[in-house]
């Protein structure tokens, strides 16, 4: 994995829909740093400048500059094996954490069969609430859902979460999609 992919990943999660402007952040781990964008970043505009390298096992002075979800990308990589970690703010996925209680359930026969529910997680952003119960969801599930936030996701690669990511967001528009009809 390389910066290249990461700002990549970028242009395609803005291209897709998935956020938009500075909102979202990816990060991948290479041994035991995490390559993470920085916060305010623009994720399809991203450059070497705007992606920071912090220590996997525990904060350093970088966090300062790095996204304000860092610690919850450092709480996934502890918790989960994987590689890479994606968190947008899609729209029909942070609709329907306001609107269902626990878990945002897939009615999509992708869905159902490739993601499965998406726990419907608590905490500010940023904050270790939210490190802990997404580290927690994502150990059993593809991805979840902050309330009122946006989704999570993680994989072995950037291509694994990316892929999550968007199933998340379209189930989510299918389910909102139906409920609303």
């Amino acid at each position: 994995m390389s910066l290249e992919e990461i700002a990549r990943f970028g242009r395609k999660i803005i291209a897709s829909g998935l956020t938009s402007s500075r909102f979202g952040n990816i990060s991948i781990l290479q041994g035991d740093k995490i390559f993470i964008t920085c916060t305010g970043s623009m994720l399809d505009e991203l450059d070497s400048s705007q992606i920071v390298a912090v220590d996997l096992k525990s904060q350093c002075d970088l966090d300062k500059i790095a996204s304000s979800e860092t610690c919850v990308h450092r709480a996934i990589y502890q918790s989960v094996p994987c590689g890479a970690v994606i968190h947008t703010h899609s729209p029909y996925a942070v609709a329907l954490s306001l609107l269902e209680k626990d878990a945002v359930s897939p009615i999509d026969s992708e869905g159902i069969a490739f993601l499965g529910n998406m726990p419907i997680v608590e905490g500010g952003f940023g904050t270790d609430d939210l490190a802990r119960s997404v580290s927690a969801a994502l150990k059993s599930h593809r991805a979840c859902v902050a309330r009122g936030h946006g989704v999570f996701a993680a994989g072995r690669s950037l291509s694994e979460a990316y892929a999550a990511v968007c199933m998340a967001e379209h189930s989510a528009q299918v389910r909102y999609l139906v409920k609303s009809y």
